[in-house]
């Protein structure tokens, strides 16, 4: 597998986290990627593949279990996923070689203006969103052989939607900042109604600040499980994160990835390349 990983110049990196390529066969069946509050951007180079996610998984128990899998979408040269609730899943497609453009938190609508309310499911076209002007940067991107060459591609295109360094100091920035903090605190240092700071969140984001913290809780605890390298108290990492119990630390858990945290951790270290695609699990 060729893997490379990009970190746009300022201020690109402002919106945008990283684009990485990736090239060449798994022998895994299927990749999980986990809700976290940002938006990917998904491109397919091979014109002529088409991909596939499903919106809802389920997992009978066992670990080498047959997973069952519903709301199938198929997608070919671009699309978006993150803007979902919880995990995804993926059909591997062993011809398939991808870049993906991972936004910060708020990045994509703070670059495009475009409401999440737009992105009406995971898998969508991003033809339908950013219209000719992606079609051209497709035929450049799909086009070129040299990798370093469509990240400089990448980065000019969304260069050109940079309107202000208005992001630095918006609400978004703010609330990702101090996510740890309890809601009350941070409407009353964001200057807005309750009422009006949901609106506002869910509009750039997707998600309601509440939803924001369950994902960064979520997130926190698949970077114990990564520093644990299998050997887990599974108490402990629930009273580390704050959940009321165990019982409702797996169940948060389950929401997410639909699998039990003993599952999701012995499929997770299935593959070493776990261990690159933090965002994205094989198995």
């Amino acid at each position: 597998m060729i893997f490379r990983k990009h970190i746009p110049t300022y201020p690109l990196s402002q919106y945008i986290e990283h684009i990485i390529y990736a090239n060449g066969p798994q022998h895994f069946p299927y990749l999980m990627e986990l809700p976290d509050g940002r938006i990917n951007l998904v491109i397919e180079l091979r014109h002529h593949t088409t991909n596939t996610l499903f919106t809802e998984a389920s997992f009978t128990k066992g670990d080498t279990a047959e997973p069952g899998f519903t709301g199938e979408h198929t997608m070919k040269h671009g699309w978006i996923s993150g803007a979902n609730a919880k995990a995804i899943v993926y059909k591997n497609n062993k011809d398939s070689a991808i870049l993906s453009i991972r936004f910060a938190v708020g990045g994509f609508y703070a670059l495009t203006k475009i409401p999440m309310s737009e992105i009406i499911h995971p898998g969508l076209e991003i033809e339908l969103l950013l219209g000719s002007s992606f079609s051209r940067l497709y035929q450049r991107l799909v086009n070129e052989t040299d990798i370093d060459k469509n990240f400089q591609h990448i980065e000019s295109y969304f260069q050109n939607y940079i309107q202000d360094n208005s992001f630095e100091t918006s609400i978004v920035k703010f609330i990702h900042t101090n996510i740890a903090q309890p809601i009350d605190w941070l409407v009353s240092r964001s200057g807005y109604s309750q009422k009006h700071l949901i609106h506002m969140v869910k509009k750039e984001t997707g998600f309601s600040p509440k939803y924001l913290q369950r994902l960064q809780r979520f997130q926190n605890v698949l970077g114990s499980l990564r520093q644990a390298n299998g050997q887990v108290n599974w108490a402990s990492i629930a009273y580390e994160h704050a959940y009321f119990d165990q019982s409702h630390f797996i169940k948060e858990f389950i929401h997410f990835t639909g699998l039990s945290p003993l599952e999701y951790l012995n499929r997770s270290v299935a593959s070493e390349h776990n261990k690159l695609l933090t965002d994205i699990q094989l198995f």
